[in-house]
């Protein structure tokens, strides 16, 4: 809620100063951009525009300076009226900006036209409908970023592969709204068995050279909707409709930078399977479909090709000059060979040419050959990740070598790191709390945005919250999430928007939260408030709860275990474990009534008096989630409890052993429209694009419960009919 002073921003603002009043912006005003206005600018007052349209159905004129009088109610948009400003912006950043409110004249002017467009972002979130009148408080808000980059980076995954057109431009827009620059789009990655025995692996653009490289998927899942099973097959929509470049274009009318991430060495496995002549190969001269021979000429002249074609197709004509490397996690695997998962397979070529030099040699010659050829291709940012660098003890020479060759200020380090544990930040891999400072390296950092919408809500405040500080410390000059898209994380994307646009203004998470939930849920906010501390409570990336939890989720068990079967039995494995103490029951009961007490407070929320009712459905499904998964499992639980009861008084009392079945068997049905329920909820609130993934991973537990079901149904039948003379044991291996 505001007072009558006061308005929230996102991200907050550097200054702001508050005038007496309102200015009540009716249908007299026009929008006005200079005659030769740069589409930035243009598309700024489109976008206010838009805004006072969906507010009030007024549609107010959008004209250049020649077309309108002094003597008119005007917004000026545009740096060319920045001589109307009373304030000016001492700051030198081009995306600084200056926006001033007054009667009859409201001035929308930055440095540069990306100035301009965030102070009409600015702008938008403070139109407010008052006494059916359209107002704003009249401010000069004086405002800039401390992170020259601000951005997501999109993983080649599940979701995003089923992401249409219209998908990336909401999402961009939303990066707009929230003064992100920069998308940076996984387009090719690898990673290992998880589903089906079969390797996962994304590529997200069709290359004309290389036409064996897809990436077909087939996904089977429980549609609580159409109340059957479903099974797709399926081509990323990117992949197919070729609409990568239309996204790049969409962007820059956003003042969005997008860039493609194309891995190779590590998460890379069907490049080298698909032409096994440049891929690694074992001590008996076999490829390992894992990995690239580095000294094979052939390998770069592959790799060479499919940049020069993105290149080309893609950014060229976009005039995109980043270009994401990434080159992280370089290392022996199991889960790459379907034939033996369990095998281990190293993606370090084992031929004579390749055993001749270090590990290290051949990755540092590597790097720095791409890095060339892309700078040679008009790439001058070209972005690495960090781990595999410092994993191999390679910073300083790869500092030392990069300024030999004059390219230290075209390669950009990304510094990933997940967890809440400051201390983490001091070892090897983040070159001990510097980031290559000292080193002369353009450093960004990457905290996790929100990835694993499949498995469960995570809160990443403290891990955002984090990176942010220390890497403005360092002198970051960017910061990028490493995230899919979905609203669920909204939270998470705020805290991003704050603390990369504004580090100077010091405030906590407390503060953050209490300002999000006012500038979302109103009124609201308070109930809001104490829901959020109870989700929290079991969200929290890094914390023993969250961590306890995320076992109890089949994800996990999609892996490949050395020292267990595969597929893995799930939720056999959890309930296995759960079963060997009291203590884990009374853990999900504690953690049941948390979940509860989180939902309890988000149905209290009246959802017309908020600004965005959706994030609040979100919101409400993730509290579901949570709730119906530790309820299944207290009713599995429970259950075989039961089932050892009817065991026991079967011989004196057959009568009663059923009357125990028969309660087993409810509680079972009850779990089985728990599970249909959290699917139902998903279908209906998710996006599409997530839905397929999501459902996969929830249909599991339903499997185990029709089947636990059926076993049980087996069991009373063959007990009624007298086959029994004692009951068996339920073997939790075979339901």
């Amino acid at each position: 809620m505001e007072s009558d002073g006061e308005f929230i921003i996102f991200p907050e603002p550097k200054e702001v100063i508050y005038k007496n009043g309102e200015v009540v912006v009716d249908g007299e005003y026009k929008i006005v951009h200079s005659y030769d206005a740069d589409p930035l600018e243009v598309e700024t007052a489109l976008r206010i525009a838009k805004r006072i349209e969906e507010l009030t159905k007024s549609h107010l004129q959008v004209l250049n300076q020649y077309k309108v009088s002094k003597k008119q109610k005007i917004i000026f948009v545009g740096e060319y009226f920045k001589h109307l400003l009373s304030a000016k912006l001492n700051m030198n950043s081009p995306e600084g900006y200056v926006l001033e409110i007054q009667d009859g004249k409201i001035i929308v002017a930055g440095n540069t036209p990306a100035g301009t467009f965030y102070a009409g972002e600015t702008l938008k979130q403070l139109l407010k409908l008052k006494g059916g009148k359209m107002v704003l408080p009249k401010v000069i808000v004086k405002d800039w970023p401390d992170y020259k980059y601000r951005g997501l980076y999109i993983e080649s995954k599940w979701g995003p592969d089923l992401m249409d057109l219209n998908g990336w431009k909401t999402l961009i827009d939303f990066m707009a709204s929230l003064k992100l620059n920069f998308l940076c789009i996984g387009v090719y990655g690898c990673w290992v068995i998880q589903y089906d025995n079969q390797i996962t692996e994304f590529l997200f653009i069709p290359l004309k050279n290389y036409p064996r490289l897809r990436t077909l998927k087939t996904i089977t899942y429980y549609s609580s909707i159409n109340e059957s099973w479903v099974k797709i097959t399926y081509l990323p929509k990117i992949f197919v409709e070729d609409f990568f470049s239309e996204i790049i274009a969409y962007g820059k009318k956003r003042n969005v930078i997008v860039c493609p991430a194309f891995n190779s060495l590590g998460h890379n496995t069907l490049i080298p399977r698909e032409y096994p002549e440049i891929s690694a190969i074992e001590e008996n001269g076999n490829p390992t479909n894992y990995g690239f021979c580095l000294t094979n000429p052939n390998t770069l002249k592959i790799m060479f090709d499919i940049y020069d074609e993105i290149i080309d197709k893609y950014l060229k004509p976009n005039n995109i000059d980043f270009f994401h490397i990434e080159l992280d996690e370089i290392y022996p695997l199991i889960g790459i060979d379907p034939k033996d998962p369990k095998r281990v397979v190293d993606p370090w070529c084992k031929c004579v040419e390749c055993c001749k030099k270090t590990k290290e040699g051949l990755f540092l010659e590597y790097i720095i050959s791409i890095i060339k050829h892309l700078l040679g291709r008009g790439i001058n940012k070209i972005c690495v990740w960090n781990d595999q660098i410092t994993r191999m003890n390679l910073l300083e020479k790869f500092a030392e070598r990069l300024k030999e060759d004059g390219l230290i200020d075209k390669v950009i380090i990304g510094w990933w790191y997940y967890g809440i544990n400051e201390k983490d930040l001091e070892t090897n891999r983040f070159d001990f709390g510097y980031f290559g400072s000292e080193l002369g390296l353009i450093r960004w950092v990457v905290p996790m945005g929100g990835y694993y919408f499949w498995w469960m809500y995570q809160s990443l405040l403290e891990n955002i919250y984090l990176m942010l500080r220390k890497g403005f410390e360092r002198g970051a000059e960017g910061v990028m999430a490493y995230c899919t898209f979905d609203y669920s994380f909204h939270k998470n994307y705020y805290c991003l928007s704050e603390f990369s646009w504004n580090q100077m203004k010091k405030r906590d998470l407390k503060q953050f939260n209490e300002k999000y939930a006012k500038f979302i849920f109103k009124d609201e906010y308070e109930k809001a408030l104490k829901a959020f501390l109870k989700l929290e409570m079991l969200s929290s990336a890094g914390s023993e709860a969250n961590s306890w939890l995320s076992q109890l989720f089949y994800y996990p068990y999609s892996y490949v275990h050395p020292d267990k079967n595969y597929p893995r039995l799930y939720p056999q494995e959890i309930i296995d474990n759960l079963k060997r103490s009291d203590k884990y029951l009374i853990e999900l009961n504690k953690y049941h009534d948390i979940a509860k007490s989180a939902s309890e407070y988000f149905n209290l929320i009246n959802n017309t008096r908020i600004s965005l009712p959706k994030i609040l459905d979100h919101y409400k499904v993730e509290c579901m989630r949570y709730q119906n998964t530790i309820e299944i499992f207290i009713i599995i639980l429970e259950a075989f409890k039961k089932y050892k009861m009817a065991q026991e008084v079967y011989a004196q009392s057959k009568e009663k052993s059923m009357e125990i079945i028969n309660d087993v068997i409810n509680q079972i049905e009850y779990a089985i429209e728990l599970q249909k329920n959290l699917i139902l909820n998903i279908e209906k609130i998710k996006a599409d694009y997530l839905l397929p993934q999501t459902l996969r991973d929830l249909s599991f537990m339903l499997v185990f419960l029709f089947n636990f079901e059926d076993k049980l149904f087996e069991i009373r039948e063959k007990c009624l009919s007298g086959e029994f003379t004692q009951l068996p044991e339920v073997d939790i291996r075979f339901i």
